[in-house]
């Protein structure tokens, strides 16, 4: 059974797209990422899709942790 888990983050672009560059040396091959832009609004959606849901969800909590570690840096560099 194939699995999709999809992550969306929404908010300023400049923050968004330098958060998710600090994670793209892991397996991208194991996900996607598109940027849309709706107006003013700035989205990021990230793919993951994966042959089990246990994969899928091993790949979502580690982009997630990575996700969360760069942001903090961010914070605390601005």
């Amino acid at each position: 059974m194939e699995s999709t888990i999809v992550i969306q983050l929404k908010g300023d672009q400049d923050q968004i797209t330098r958060t998710i560059e600090s994670i793209m040396p892991d397996d991208t091959e194991s996900f996607t990422i598109e940027y849309i832009t709706q107006g003013t609004e700035f989205l990021a959606s990230i793919t993951i899709n994966s042959r089990s849901l246990s994969s899928a969800k091993e790949t979502a909590d580690d982009i997630l942790a990575c996700l969360g570690a760069a942001s903090m840096a961010l914070d605390i560099l601005q």
